[in-house]
């Protein structure tokens, strides 16, 4: 049996012992951050403890899964370690069923229910202050929704419908939680920008969607050609989607963070086919939509923060596998 001395980083932990002793011979990381927990009576989730020595966080597993030993992390007879309660947590899968639940409710409420309401003549209702030629919630009705209105509603609601299910049933998380208070922040994107923002000015009782910039000869309503290619580049980029969250889900076994390379449908040809995809199944909508500036928006913001994630993952991918990672582009093929 070992001790092992604790202090807390930064403020004062309730219940946390002086010291805590361990079995070298036997003991894993695992059981330190138990006998932590049960001291302080905080979820194990919430802690991170770090090594006086270097101040390298104590993990729990290996990358194949297997559990960390103390006598591995280098841990002897009077060894510091600190602990930092990092305050409440939620599951990374809770986040991303919560992140994707706005857009799913939000697009058909507006669509339906809510539209006598959302565009009737009221000061709270931003139509009312554009001119009558093309506000057409003066005259007090409201006309059913166009059918290419219903189409893109039921594309965008398909989208986050298979999101929820990615989330659920393919989807492999590093990470078991995130900060609790990072929720809000994370779903703002989809709440309020392909939520909220996206569904009003896609579903103006106007009946046309289309931008007045926009080409007369590429309106999908008048275009049968446009109306169909969108549509069937929308499945094609969701099933090739679906198909690389299978494959970076079958790169990590359960229980496992090993990481690897991907390889296979989209991955050959850039760092993260998945982004790829996703930008091009939003491009297709952006299409249906006549190039309405609330999805130009959405596709545009969304479209960047991926380009800079992908960025950084092959950057990490090239730090971790050096050579053995081929070079490619990273989200756009031959452009970035």
């Amino acid at each position: 049996m070992v001790s092992l001395n604790v202090k807390p980083r930064g403020r004062p932990l309730r219940g946390l012992p002086e010291s805590i002793e361990v079995d070298l011979s036997t003991a894993t990381t695992s059981e330190i951050y138990s006998k932590i927990a049960a001291h302080t009576r905080l979820d194990q989730n919430r802690l991170r403890i770090t090594k006086g020595s270097d101040g390298s966080v104590l993990s729990q597993k290996h990358q194949d899964g297997k559990l960390v030993t103390v006598e591995e992390t280098g841990l002897r007879e009077g060894s510091q370690i600190f602990v930092k309660d990092l305050g409440p947590q939620i599951a990374w899968r809770t986040v991303f069923l919560v992140e994707y639940l706005g857009p799913l409710l939000i697009h058909p409420l507006f669509l339906g229910p809510l539209r006598p309401y959302l565009y009737s003549a009221s000061a709270f209702n931003p139509m009312s202050y554009l001119p009558a030629a093309i506000n057409p919630t003066t005259s007090g009705v409201i006309p059913p929704p166009s059918q290419t209105q219903q189409l893109v509603c039921a594309l965008i609601f398909l989208h986050f419908l298979k999101r929820e299910y990615e989330t659920i049933f393919v989807h492999r998380f590093s990470s078991a939680t995130m900060p609790a208070f990072n929720i809000f922040k994370n779903s703002a994107h989809y709440w309020v920008l392909s939520g909220f923002n996206l569904a009003y000015w896609l579903y103006v009782p106007s009946g046309v969607m289309s931008a007045s910039w926009w080409p007369k000869a590429l309106e999908p309503a008048t275009n049968q050609a446009v109306l169909y290619g969108s549509i069937a580049l929308f499945f094609f980029s969701e099933f090739s989607n679906y198909l690389t969250h299978v494959t970076l889900r079958n790169l990590r076994p359960s229980g496992s963070t090993k990481r690897s390379i991907p390889r296979g449908y989209g991955f050959n040809l850039v760092t993260c086919p998945n982004y790829l995809f996703e930008t091009m199944a939003w491009g297709a909508i952006t299409v249906l939509a006549g190039g309405n500036f609330s999805a130009i928006l959405f596709l545009a913001v969304a479209a960047g923060q991926m380009a800079v994630w992908a960025k950084k993952k092959e950057r990490r991918y090239r730090k971790e596998f050096g050579s053995a990672y081929k070079k490619k582009s990273s989200m756009f093929p031959f452009l970035w």
